[in-house]
């Protein structure tokens, strides 16, 4: 009988050793990420933008920063000292008309595709956590995404370095709300705020006609 509870004792040992061995590979392996830098040049005006490669998907890690001859656009506090940093903040119908030739405005299952990349198996609270320090100036996927704040219809500027709104090109079956790709950076005592966190959501407090949020474009 002892040596019986010995071997069962032996056999559970091994077992949690090589289960902890498992989640250890398996959180290294989603927090590997293999990752190209480049470069493009906005023939448009000379820009250039730093560029990254997350899978087989090109982005840039730079906001938009172009200045289009029509539409709605602004710089934070209509600072344009903000523009070197922050780039323009847009109203969504300039944003699906800004992109020069070969880029496009993501859709929300194309950011939600590069979430999956960085390590975001499933969509839920805890993988939205981890991804937030990836995406962010100096973190891991290269993307150096900025808090640029927004601008609100009422002309009201607001969060700067707390929160940052990218258009996305996809609309609600409305097509009234477009969905905005969102990061949080809030330091409050609500337990239901998005705290550090980025995650999807149908823009439907600020409207896209008026609204002005940062873009980021994806190579066709």
């Amino acid at each position: 009988m002892k040596n019986t509870r010995v071997t069962i004792t032996y056999q559970i040992l091994i077992f949690g050793l090589v289960l902890l061995v498992a989640c250890n590979r398996s959180t290294n392996d989603s927090n590997h990420i293999e990752i190209e830098t480049g470069s493009f040049t906005d023939p448009r005006d000379g820009k250039i933008y730093k560029t990254v490669k997350i899978r087989d998907q090109w982005i840039m890690a730079e906001n938009l920063a172009y200045k289009p001859e029509t539409g709605n656009f602004w710089t934070y506090d209509n600072n344009d000292s903000n523009i070197a940093i922050y780039g323009y903040l847009y109203d969504w119908e300039t944003a699906m008309n800004i992109a020069p030739k070969g880029w496009h405005l993501p859709s929300r299952v194309e950011w939600n595709n590069v979430q999956k990349a960085l390590g975001a198996k499933r969509y839920t609270w805890y993988y939205l956590k981890m991804m937030y320090p990836k995406l962010v100036v100096g973190g891991s996927s290269g993307l150096n995404m900025l808090l640029g704040g927004m601008r609100t219809c009422e002309g009201e500027f607001k969060y700067l370095n707390e929160r940052a709104r990218f258009w996305t090109s996809t609309t609600s079956r409305s097509d009234i709300e477009q969905a905005v790709y969102g990061l949080d950076h809030i330091n409050n005592d609500d337990f239901l705020s998005r705290i550090n966190a980025p995650y999807v959501f149908n823009n439907g407090q600020f409207r896209g006609s008026c609204s002005g949020f940062s873009v980021r474009l994806f190579k066709d």
